[in-house]
């Protein structure tokens, strides 16, 4: 098969970070191959539809109140105004209240109409027609219509843009604008999946008549804030958008996104009034948080840890070192120490066990040093194994991940140093860079979820794992009509990566946001983003 060379133009120009996400635990409400019409779903959804309640899913109760500016602190490591080109939590979050997609997921797991009032596929799922909203306005007065669509998602698709993004609508043969409020997407095969994958976050609508190079330092959305201050590293500033097409939203006058580097200084800005929002909350303040009369959210998800082992690197190339390294991770411990024991225990894949399409008959490695011990002797590190693991706080759990795993690793004879790198680095210069990585990755559908790392193709293949069987079976799930048969089939693919250990999958986390009590309207999100279309504030008393 043709492989992407490692030093090819794609990964020597775009050093992309991957802070996807899409779905935490499946299609939820819309449901999968019998799709027959997205067309409506609850305004009003709730979260806790995914497996397991929100706690605290709001800290303001009554009906919304209009007025006031929500202050978001979040992580520092802001990169791009592009939606195509999102890297980072702060990055997908600014472009979720500046754009919109043609749907949506929502809190509860349900897709909603956002930009498109209806998503219809054919028979067997290898056509979907939009129909567009009328009326909708970007933010510098231009109507909405097929074209800004067609225009936006073909640029997502486009190689020369280089978007990471690309890897999610692999699906679409051809997107055509049969009028100007209607848009037909022809698949190259079927894909119950497809709703979902026009969910991403880069698949935000642009408008056609300004030139995409803009987009990385200005934003002309249709979404419920335009920005009026942007000082990267410093704050995002956004106001209103009168003319926002869902009517009676935003209840916020504006919102302010402080970039803080450091989740120490996050909690004492809430502490101290400075903040209303720490998006996203990390599970070793939820102590602090809730001593502190902070209103934590909690969502289930698939968000997930991993250890990423570059394969083209020694000694990862070697099996028997990765199925050492395999031995070596205690699960339970490593959900403790990284998320306080909430959340799921991993299996070396990106589907987690209430996924629908988790695999119920496979077996997991336990921990097992002399197993361990076995196979280093027989790769010839009889005498050690010496590994630098890579870490930052850019991401809540990867850190606390590294440091459990130095221990752990440490009686099988693994002796590993942790480097630290700052949060505006890491994923630019350290992940896809260095051989050894802790990484987060959000919730996804089981195709998102497999297919962004491990196809051969995809540009965030972060293990640089090449596998012809996985890369078939994942064609063939995606068109699978039969939830067993489908789930059958992606049990196959969770076999043979538990077996190849292309990366270690120890945990699935919960989402968490922190909030003071005045904010409503607010919850954490399944695929760890931050809704703030229906967020609302308290007056000050």
């Amino acid at each position: 098969m043709n492989k992407p060379s490692l030093s090819s133009d794609y990964w020597s120009r775009h050093r992309i970070s991957r802070r996807g996400v899409l779905r935490g635990v499946g299609l939820g409400a819309f449901g999968l191959a019998g799709a027959a019409l997205l067309g409506c779903s609850s305004d009003d959804a709730t979260p806790g539809g995914n497996g397991a309640p929100t706690t605290g899913a709001t800290g303001a109760t009554g009906d919304p109140v209009r007025g006031g500016e929500l202050r978001v602190a979040t992580i520092g490591d802001f990169n791009t105004l592009d939606p195509a080109m999102s890297l980072s939590v702060a990055d997908i979050g600014i472009s979720q209240s500046v754009y919109d997609n043609l749907v949506l997921q929502q809190n509860d797991g349900t897709i909603r109409p956002m930009l498109a009032e209806t998503l219809t596929p054919n028979a067997d799922l290898t056509e979907y027609v939009a129909t567009l909203r009328q009326g909708v306005k970007f933010h510098h007065g231009k109507d909405m219509v097929a074209q800004d669509v067609t225009s936006s998602l073909e640029r997502l698709m486009d190689p020369a843009t280089g978007s990471p993004g690309a890897a999610g609508l692999t699906s679409i043969d051809r997107i055509e604008a049969t009028d100007d409020f209607t848009v037909k997407f022809t698949l190259n095969g079927p894909d119950a999946f497809f709703p979902d994958a026009l969910s991403i976050y880069q698949a935000r609508i642009l408008p056609s008549d300004i030139d995409p190079d803009s987009f990385h330092t200005e934003t002309v959305g249709t979404g419920p804030f335009r920005i009026t201050e942007h000082r990267p590293g410093e704050r995002t500033r956004m106001e209103r958008f009168e003319d926002h097409w869902d009517e009676g939203l935003p209840y916020l006058d504006g919102q302010t996104w402080f970039y803080m580097p450091d989740p120490v200084s996050r909690m004492e800005a809430i502490r101290t009034g400075s903040v209303d929002v720490i998006y996203p909350l990390e599970a070793a303040q939820l102590r602090s948080a809730e001593s502190g009369d902070i209103v934590v959210s909690e969502q289930a998800s698939g968000t997930y840890l991993n250890l990423a082992m570059r394969l083209d690197r020694e000694p990862f190339g070697d099996i028997r070192v990765r199925r050492a390294l395999q031995y070596l991770t205690d699960r339970a411990l490593i959900l403790e120490a990284a998320n306080y024991g909430r959340g799921e225990i991993g299996n070396d894949h990106s589907i987690p066990p209430f996924d629908p399409h988790f695999w119920s008959g496979q077996v997991q490695p336990g921990y097992d040093v002399a197993e361990a011990t076995k196979l280093l002797q027989a790769a010839g590190f009889g005498a050690g194994l010496d590994l630098t693991l890579h870490t930052s706080t850019v991401t809540p759990g990867i850190q606390e991940l590294a440091i459990a795993y130095r221990e752990i690793a440490r009686p099988g004879g693994v002796n590993v140093t942790i480097e630290r790198a700052s949060e505006d680095a890491y994923w630019s210069s350290v992940w896809l860079t260095e051989p050894f990585t802790t990484v987060s990755w959000n919730g996804r559908t089981a195709d998102q979820a497999l297919s962004i790392v491990y196809h051969s193709d995809a540009p965030w293949n972060e293990s640089y794992y090449y596998n012809d069987e996985v890369d078939r079976l994942l064609a063939l799930a995606r068109g699978i009509p039969d939830q067993e048969e489908r789930t059958e089939t992606y049990g196959q693919i969770q076999q043979i990566l538990i077996d190849d250990v292309p990366r270690i999958v120890p945990a699935f986390m919960p989402t968490f946001i922190g909030m003071t009590s005045r904010v409503g309207g607010l919850a954490a999100h399944p695929s760890n983003w931050m809704l703030t279309n229906r967020a609302w504030l308290q007056p000050q008393q």
